[in-house]
């Protein structure tokens, strides 16, 4: 299979483009800095913006799928970067007659507010909050795209390796999720692999942790 990926510099992008190549799929990192990657087999490199819609077209031509990672830094947090990354990338995924896309979210952002409690609920409310409504801004818009879309919705991201069980719900079906809802970046690169070809998540908000525990 062969996946565009924008993000791929970042941590969990980088985790999903080891495990994607690791699993001999093709991979086009569609980055700002194409420096920061190195060449290796299976990887094709594409620079360009967020909001070029051109260049985002010539990424995605010949794919079978796109991930997206993107993610603020924290000196960014405030940045629109779903809601410009969002329309060049569905409209070139139409062009490019590619159907299938899967987008790292958040647990929290829009409707998966409702999943959420105490403590980390009251993060969503705050400092989150800015970043949470340009996740709602960019995502709103798969809606109604035609396309085949996930959205991923993990708590607070770490670093460690994947863990054998992570929790994966569907938000529709109003599962509360943990009090403190730590996610291995690894386990949600594993799972936005595995739903790329999952039909039964097509139109959903899928949730995860890797701190399954009692709610």
């Amino acid at each position: 299979m062969r996946i565009a990926l924008l993000g791929a510099t970042g941590r969990t992008g980088t985790e999903f483009m080891e495990q994607a190549l690791a699993a001999g799929n093709e991979v086009v990192a569609y980055v700002r800095r194409p420096e920061a990657l190195g060449a290796r087999p299976g990887l094709s490199v594409v620079g360009g913006q967020l909001d070029d819609r051109n260049a985002v077209k010539g990424a995605l031509a010949g794919c079978d799928a796109v991930a997206v990672t993107l993610g603020p830094k924290i000196s960014q947090r405030n940045a629109p970067i779903m809601a410009t990354a969002m329309p060049p990338v569905i409209a070139a995924a139409k062009e490019n007659g590619v159907k299938r896309i899967v987008v790292l979210s958040a647990l929290g952002v829009g409707d998966t507010f409702e999943n959420t409690q105490y403590p980390y609920r009251f993060g969503c409310r705050t400092f989150l909050a800015s970043n949470f409504r340009d996740h709602v801004a960019g995502e709103s818009q798969l809606v109604g795209s035609g396309l085949d879309w996930t959205t991923v919705h993990p708590g607070p991201l770490s670093d460690a390796p994947r863990t054998p069980h992570p929790l994966i719900v569907d938000a529709a079906t109003g599962r509360q999720m943990p009090r403190a809802p730590r996610t291995r970046r690894s386990d949600v690169a594993a799972a936005m692999l595995a739903m790329i070809e999952d039909s039964s998540t097509f139109g959903k908000q899928m949730l995860i942790t890797s701190a399954v525990q009692a709610a």
